[in-house]
């Protein structure tokens, strides 16, 4: 990581972008259990801020999207899952003083749902934007039209 890139307006953005996208994979599947069950509106916050926080901090070790790094989609993909799956995890401790208090089935299926909801969100951002539009040369008429047979 190159101190500069604290500097840089654009590593700033992204870093956000990012970190606000998993703090929402985070919360998400903790909201869907406050819905169904007792999870504390408390534990949501601290959830998803602690995965703010988290991402931020491995922002630290580069954005791919900032440095110029063109990474394989499948090599992206895994590595935003991994860290989201690994962030998630990290915020469901909160709250927990010792390891024996963490919910572990709950946490591990937060864990889980986020690394997907990740997973979604950028296949979602890979689509193009109108799927019917067809690849390829476009070929523009001008003056008579001629017929090749």
């Amino acid at each position: 990581m190159k101190l500069s890139l604290l500097t840089s307006r654009a590593w700033w953005k992204a870093a956000a972008l990012r970190a606000l996208y998993t703090a929402v994979a985070i919360a998400v599947p903790y909201l869907g259990g406050a819905l169904l069950s007792d999870v504390p509106w408390l534990t949501i916050a601290s959830a998803g801020a602690l995965g703010f926080a988290a991402s931020l901090a491995t922002s630290l070790a580069g954005l791919p999207e900032t440095v110029g790094t063109n990474l394989p989609w499948w090599l992206a993909a895994v590595e935003r899952v991994v860290k989201t799956f690994a962030q998630s995890l990290a915020a469901g401790f909160v709250g927990a003083t010792l390891i024996t208090d963490v919910a572990w089935s709950t946490v591990l299926q937060a864990a889980l749902i986020s690394a997907l909801v990740s997973l979604l969100r950028l296949i979602l951002a890979t689509l193009p934007a109108d799927p019917t539009t067809k690849s390829g040369p476009v070929q523009t008429l001008t003056g008579d039209l001629h017929i090749q047979g």
